[in-house]
């Protein structure tokens, strides 16, 4: 097989077998590739080279993700697929293992930030903590380890999403009350917890309405 580069726009280099454009690469790994234009080159080493500029190509892709935001292993593992498609989902893991190794991938450490994110931002709970870091990829061995230690407090939680959240409702009404239960509820809170606080809230709120017909 006869291999052809052309030089495109930028570092790019257009590679081409037998006369037909086969795969497009950089200035880098052409010329770090051993071969130049116009040579033979047997299908085995085709295979490999091509294999070296897809690889390049899903790491500078990971990178670029990377430099927006953390990544769990299996988000970056899936964004790589979806990109390259899944043909290439064995390669896309080989760089998910480099990117790993060289300490740029690491699920605890984007487990600590996610769930102190989620924990800070939308006041999850426990149970959903750990569907969304589950849904993320993370393991349960690092998930039970990330909530430990956490320390998260349900009743703290469960707390600012009534005073945030349902502000405005009547905790004495039992229709309004029904849907923070479920609201609660939903989000994977304790109903023990959820009965505890909003008992609490009632009963604070009997005791200002008192206040407030004796004045």
């Amino acid at each position: 097989m006869l291999l052809t580069a052309k030089h495109g726009r930028g570092n790019k280099v257009h590679l081409s077998i037998d006369g037909e454009y086969s795969i497009t690469t950089t200035d880098k790994v052409w010329l770090t590739s051993g071969f130049h234009n116009d040579t033979e080159i047997s299908e085995e080493e085709w295979t490999t080279l091509c294999d070296k500029i897809n690889f390049e190509k899903m790491y500078e892709r990971a990178l670029d993700l990377l430099d927006m935001r953390d990544h769990s292993q299996r988000e970056m593992l899936d964004k790589l697929t979806q990109k390259f498609g899944w043909d290439k989902r064995s390669q896309a893991q080989f760089v998910c293992d480099k990117l790993a190794e060289n300490g740029l991938l690491d699920d605890e450490h984007f487990a600590r930030i996610y769930a102190a994110e989620l924990v800070s931002k939308k006041h999850v709970s426990v149970a959903g903590l750990r569907a969304a870091l589950s849904a993320k990829g993370i393991s349960r061995d690092i998930t039970s380890m990330v909530i430990d230690e956490m320390s998260i407090n349900p009743y703290d939680e469960i707390g600012h999403i009534i005073d945030t959240r349902f502000a405005s409702y009547d905790i004495l009404d039992e229709n309004k009350c029904n849907k923070i239960v479920t609201h609660l509820y939903r989000k994977g809170f304790l109903m023990c917890d959820i009965r505890d606080v909003i008992e609490d809230r009632q009963k604070a709120a009997r005791i200002a309405q008192y206040d407030l017909d004796l004045n």
